[in-house]
């Protein structure tokens, strides 16, 4: 078998390992902190995180990035340069989210946002002394590696996470958690690849090679946060902060596969493609379709089986506090499909070298949510998500277009696995309706009357 070949289906199952293993644990955290703390608390923690996010993607220059893609990134000058941009780059945006804190607690009348901002935003320059040796192990696709430093890192996380919430359920232990979480993920990035040695060092020729990529990397970020983030951003002035936490506690079941997609997107397809972009484009099509329609099509009867069956998970996993994100979650995992699709269509695209199509694509879904959001509240907070979730399948649409120019196209695999998806939604719904088992159905129908 090709080598290449070989790399991709070693990498693939590493990365499912690993992403099954954190998701697991990723839920079976989060129900636990729901014992343990109030949804006002996740409520606060989301506007901090959205507002994190937004800190970092509107300053992304695309680093890890270009430790992927640049032909010189294996050269020990171009990781220190790119390491140390990193770890300046993490000082600059502690000292610009710390600037965003009292603003935020005027806004959003937090004022325990003083606080939690500047200190929760230790993470960020925490972060920027992470070893160059992830990116380079994803580069050479030695998944293996960072599957188990994922799992290691994750579990003492997780385990620090808990007990914080458990000894003091404040708002500040998910602040301490995430500043533990961050510094393990670090101290544990510097074992993965014995031979990469990082350090302080700018080149100015590696400096100018890494903006050049960076440039479309960085506005493709500005509109990933602001179409990814408004929705959060704009429902925490709209709606009370427990119903508000109980909103993030739903998109968070409902992107986990799609964050699955972004992660084989970011850890396969995306160096697969880099390393293999001098190839004719009908050849390097073919040398991932099979893979590709595999994951999709088992995507498509987990998403399936997940939104005609999640709102009984929740009832019987969460108390009455959160029992609305049983209504809310099935609508946004059929959003999340399209995410995913969208995610693989973009990690494709960036991979070729053409990471613009992904920041016009965010630009449309924008654009949806900016003129939808504010009308479609006026008919509920269930009419509003309905419009939230409708807005990859928009990206998606214009995604098409771009891989098609680019002879990049896998409509037919995503249309197929699309019917695939909603016809075990409709199997399903249609089993629960004679078993009489769908009273979260008639809920939700009440809801958007």
């Amino acid at each position: 078998m090709n080598p290449a070949m070989l790399n991709l289906r070693s990498g693939t199952s590493w990365t499912l390992l690993s992403f099954g293993f954190g998701q697991g644990l990723r839920f079976l955290t989060n129900v636990v902190l729901t014992r343990l703390l109030a949804p006002e608390l996740f409520g606060i923690m989301l506007i901090f995180n959205a507002l994190r996010t937004g800190v970092e993607l509107l300053t992304d220059l695309g680093i890890g990035q270009s430790l992927v893609q640049n032909p010189h990134a294996e050269e020990v000058e171009f990781r220190k340069t790119a390491w140390t941009l990193q770890w300046i780059r993490g000082v600059l945006l502690w000292l610009l989210a710390s600037a965003c804190a009292i603003p935020a607690a005027i806004y959003y009348d937090i004022p325990e946002l003083y606080a939690i901002i500047p200190v929760a935003s230790l993470a960020i320059p925490i972060f920027g002394f992470t070893s160059s040796a992830r990116f380079i192990a994803q580069r050479r696709l030695n998944l293996r590696a960072l599957a188990i430093y994922e799992i290691a890192i994750g579990l003492i996380g997780a385990a620090g996470q808990v007990a914080l919430c458990y000894f003091f359920p404040t708002v500040w232990s998910l602040v301490f958690g995430l500043l533990f979480s961050t510094f393990v993920g670090v101290a544990g990035s510097f074992f993965l690849l014995p031979d990469v040695k990082d350090g302080f060092l700018l080149s100015k020729r590696y400096l100018h090679q890494i903006a050049h990529f960076g440039k479309w990397i960085a506005v493709s970020s500005w509109m990933f946060f602001l179409a990814g983030h408004i929705d959060r951003l704009y429902l925490a002035g709209v709606i009370p902060m427990a119903l508000l936490g109980v909103y993030g506690i739903s998109r968070t079941i409902s992107e986990i596969m799609t964050q699955l997609a972004r992660k084989f997107g970011a850890m396969i397809v995306f160096p697969f493609f880099s390393a293999n972009a001098h190839l004719p484009r009908e050849q390097l099509r073919s040398l991932v379709s099979k893979h590709r329609n595999g994951f999709v099509q088992i995507s498509a009867l987990v998403f399936g089986i997940s939104a005609a069956t999640v709102d009984l998970a929740i009832r019987f996993i969460f108390d009455e506090r959160y029992h609305a994100a049983a209504l809310m979650t099935p609508i946004l995992i059929v959003g999340a499909w399209w995410t995913m699709l969208c995610a693989l269509n973009t990690s494709a695209l960036l991979g070729i070298g053409k990471p613009r199509y992904s920041a016009e694509a965010d630009a449309v879904k924008l654009i949806w949510l900016l003129v939808g959001l504010p009308l479609s509240i006026k008919g509920g907070i269930f009419v509003c998500i309905a419009l939230i979730a409708a807005s990859d399948l928009i990206r998606y649409v214009y995604l098409s277009f771009r891989t098609a120019q680019e002879k990049l196209t896998f409509l037919t695999q995503d249309l197929t696995a699309t019917a695939l998806m909603l016809l075990s939604v409709g199997a399903i719904l249609l089993g629960r309706w004679l078993l009489g088992l769908a009273p979260a159905l008639d809920q939700m129908m009440l809801s958007f009357a």
